[in-house]
């Protein structure tokens, strides 16, 4: 059985969130740890005026309330479920030593957004994460897969593979009518004159991957336009709570440094992610 590592970097926990993880948890049959991360410099320091003493105690007493809290609500909802306190700057490193190969991070984005904990471990991802923002699911966890089989760094579709067997395991109905795998087709402004013909190649290179991974066409859709604004409309319009996209063999990281639709999709704070990493 799987495990999912859940990180907090806010010291809240909401009931949407509860609901995300326990929807997760009976999708993925899997157990959950979760881990409460909340460094701060502030404690790191030894102050030794009464003044700043009195604060940094003040706040530390706050902050063990507000951790008691949500260890209480946590093991109301999940009473069999582990949890770890990260006091360190990154927290990478305490969830990869409890971690397997085969297990699902999921981080919670904090109000504020992404933190420079969770960009760092999301930079070096060798798995599948999740991220997740506050608010509740408008479809009790509807997604859909963006799959685009035409990167030369992944000739035989690694990427895109492992999204289309995530998809099936997250709607196993074999009764499946619904599409639930998309591609963009972007047409650049230098090339509208060959709209038709580039969007004929499009198809036919999907339809073409698709038959090697047993796919019916049904199941698969297409929108027009740049990827990340299409992607982000697309699930407005079809309340889509989850997008899946595979990530390549190079860092994240440098894929931001190339303003790729992974790097736009993590900066738009409302949209939830499964990145699937392919080694």
């Amino acid at each position: 059985m799987t495990t999912l590592h859940i990180v907090l970097s806010d010291l809240e926990v909401t009931h949407a969130i509860l609901s995300k993880i326990t929807l997760l948890q009976n999708k993925l049959s899997a157990n959950v740890v979760w881990y409460l991360h909340h460094h701060q410099r502030f404690f790191d320091r030894r102050y030794f005026t009464n003044e700043l003493a009195t604060i940094s105690d003040t706040l530390q007493a706050t902050h063990q309330s507000k951790i008691a809290q949500i260890e209480l609500k946590i093991k109301k909802y999940f009473p069999k479920s582990a949890l770890h306190i990260c006091k360190e700057k990154y927290w990478s490193k305490q969830v990869n030593s409890n971690a397997n190969t085969l297990d699902k991070t999921i981080i919670i984005r904090s109000k504020s957004g992404l933190t420079s904990a969770d960009n760092q471990y999301i930079s070096h991802n060798k798995t599948t994460v999740f991220i997740l923002n506050q608010e509740k699911w408008l479809s009790d966890g509807k997604a859909i897969g963006a799959i685009d089989p035409f990167h030369e760094d992944d000739e035989d579709n690694k990427s895109d593979s492992k999204v289309v067997n995530f998809m099936r395991q997250w709607h196993p109905s074999t009764a499946q009518a619904v599409p639930f795998l998309l591609h963009v087709i972007h047409i650049p402004p230098l090339a509208i004159e060959y709209e038709k013909q580039i969007e004929a190649l499009h198809k036919e290179q999907v339809y073409r991957f698709a038959k090697t991974v047993k796919c019916s066409k049904s199941l698969i859709t297409f929108i027009r336009g740049t990827p990340e604004h299409a992607l982000l409309t697309y699930v407005d319009d079809n309340k889509i709570d989850l997008i899946v996209l595979g990530c390549r063999e190079h860092s994240l990281f440098d894929k931001w440094l190339n303003g790729s639709t992974i790097s736009a999709l993590i900066n738009h704070e409302n949209c939830d992610m499964v990145l699937i990493n392919t080694p």
